[in-house]
């Protein structure tokens, strides 16, 4: 549930398909993704799960299934 919501807010950043993003899609100009699509995201994810990701954290998050793991870890 937590990666279909990413997925859908990560859609929304960068005007794509949410289908066409995986928990293994990257976080990287690779993949069509910036570092201010990485900061939207944060702050997208933050509203919508009402947690703080952490500054020193967001550099650990390569992949889309890493956020689901850090807002899971997050709301336990």
């Amino acid at each position: 549930m937590i990666l279909k919501q990413i997925t859908h807010i990560l859609g929304e950043i960068l005007g794509i398909d949410e289908e066409d993003i995986t928990g293994e899609t990257g976080l990287t100009p690779e993949y069509g993704i910036e570092p201010i699509d990485i900061a939207r995201l944060v702050i997208e994810c933050e509203k919508a799960f009402a947690i703080i990701i952490h500054d020193e954290d967001v550099h650990t998050l390569h992949k889309v299934r890493d956020v689901a793991d850090y807002i899971a870890r997050m709301r336990d």
